[in-house]
């Protein structure tokens, strides 16, 4: 297995498992299939290529070969006063690679690498509660409960999901 961080060749491949974390866990992820597979691949570059607005921002992915198994993605804040929080979205592991510790890797490397950034203090995420296992990883990695987020998410079959926002101090 290897980590890097996505790069614009990488744009389809993300699409693709972005659509598949979309429709296995809609009480996770905020898109539907159908929206990220409208996306062109210049748009999906755009969740992780530094721009202006976000220039430390950058998609961790773990490949076994060339597919890719797992993803977790980083966004620093830009404004002045927000620059020493960032934020983790989009952790999951593709079921058939499940149980090999890919999403402790990919947030130990978040992290890692969080740390070295200069004037960064916070990192934060937001997690469904009904992601049991997710809650208890960013648990164990020092995450801890900053508050809910009631009906975060309104499913197309009319369910409510609620969040738990959580974070770590770096």
């Amino acid at each position: 297995m290897n980590i890097r961080k996505l790069t614009a060749d990488d744009a389809a491949a993300f699409r693709e498992i972005r659509v598949e974390m979309c429709g296995t866990h809609p009480e996770a992820f905020a898109q539907t299939p159908g929206e990220v597979a409208e996306m062109s691949e210049d748009q999906c570059r755009e969740w992780w290529a530094p721009s202006d607005a976000f220039p430390e921002k950058f998609v961790l992915a773990a490949f076994e070969g060339e597919r890719i198994v797992g993803t977790a993605a980083f966004r620093r804040e830009e404004m002045l006063k927000e620059r020493h929080r960032a934020f983790v979205w989009s952790v999951y592991v593709r079921s058939d690679a499940r149980g090999k510790g890919i999403s402790k890797l990919l947030m130990k490397q978040i992290i890692d690498e969080a740390r070295l950034m200069e004037g960064l203090e916070i990192l934060s995420l937001a997690v469904s509660l009904t992601q049991t296992g997710a809650r208890t990883l960013y648990t164990s990695l020092g995450f801890f409960t900053t508050g809910l987020i009631l009906h975060g998410y309104k499913l197309p079959d009319g369910r409510y999901i609620d969040h738990e926002e959580m974070m770590l101090w770096l």
